[in-house]
């Protein structure tokens, strides 16, 4: 069992699924994000590539259950690689919650409880005791602390992503 570990063809097969992993993990973001030829052309790279993988792993010897928990083991790093990667060049971005018809004392408590944070909002009578407010979100912290915010007491909200921070 140790020498499959030490062997070449172990860590080429380890190598080159981690390769997949995460060319696959990239195109379904870019597929999602991306337009219509990234799509395309990371789909083609993606299969190409796949078939070399399928015939490394039917011409491998190697336990079965060893190449299932190598590819476990790459898919989780590879996936937690590229989202963690992707998360830290994530851009801020400037969100806007708008509530609308909410009562006098739901307005305050939201109020409140954004009173000592840097949130900015924006409230406004709309007519005996029904409000609407406008609260905008700068980062990904302040849309935690908004979101846990109107969670908690059940408002109904919808929010819209205006621009990243920088103008953008």
């Amino acid at each position: 069992m140790m020498t499959i570990f030490t062997t070449y063809l172990f860590w080429q097969f380890v190598i080159l699924n981690f390769i997949n992993v995460l060319v696959n993990t990239a195109r379904s973001l870019l597929t999602i994000k991306g337009g219509k030829w990234i799509a395309s052309v990371m789909n083609a790279i993606c299969y190409g590539y796949y078939t070399i993988i399928i015939v490394i792993t039917a011409t491998y010897e190697m336990p079965l259950l060893m190449k299932c928990v190598a590819v476990a083991f790459v898919n989780f790093v590879g996936v937690f690689t590229i989202k963690f990667c992707e998360e830290k060049i994530k851009k801020e971005k400037l969100w806007v919650y708008n509530i609308i018809g909410i009562n006098t004392e739901l307005e305050e408590t939201i109020r409140t409880c954004l009173h000592n944070t840097d949130v900015k909002y924006y409230s406004e009578e709309l007519d005996d005791n029904y409000w609407t407010m406008t609260i905008f979100s700068e980062t990904q912290k302040e849309s935690a602390l908004i979101n846990s915010i109107l969670n908690n007491y059940s408002v109904k909200f919808y929010a819209v992503e205006t621009m990243e921070k920088n103008g953008k």
